[in-house]
């Protein structure tokens, strides 16, 4: 192709694109990127778990001394919060929790419920749903609302 001038001039257009090994760059970098976020935030699922069965054990008590001054006695099981028993009295209508059943906690399982005389505890046995264990295994409490830290 002449120019003007009688300078030759080359076709320096290029095909729109990116080359193969701008493609492997680039997905490298998000892979890299990936992982980073990942290992990041991993262990803040388990920390918004652990802060929900706190919230859920709250609940549950508040429920509890409320369904105790009501009635005059302590439930028998976390059920009589939201299913009305033959001898609860003043039991309201709708129950003592939101929901029409006891809710499981974060991991699936169910809320323990033990009474021994006028105490009762409610516990959450953490990831591996069994009594004991450390981090995220470990036991939430009413009694001990700071366990499993």
């Amino acid at each position: 192709m002449k120019h003007e001038r009688g300078l030759t001039r080359r076709s320096t257009t290029r095909e729109g694109g990116f080359t193969l090994v701008e493609m492997i760059v680039v997905i490298a970098i998000i892979g890299v990127l990936a992982t980073v976020v990942v290992v990041r935030y991993s262990g803040q699922t388990d920390l918004a778990k652990a802060t929900a069965a706190k919230a859920h054990l709250a609940q549950f008590e508040s429920a509890v001394i409320s369904f105790q001054s009501q009635n005059g006695r302590l439930p028998t099981a976390l059920s009589e919060l939201v299913e009305r028993p033959g001898n609860a009295p003043n039991w309201p209508e709708g129950g003592y929790l939101k929901s029409r059943s006891v809710p499981k906690d974060p991991w699936g399982n169910d809320y323990a419920y033990r009474v021994n005389g006028r105490r009762f505890e409610i516990l959450c046995m953490g990831a591996d749903g069994q009594e004991g264990g450390t981090g995220v295994d470990s036991d939430l409490s009413n009694e001990n609302p700071e366990a499993g830290k």
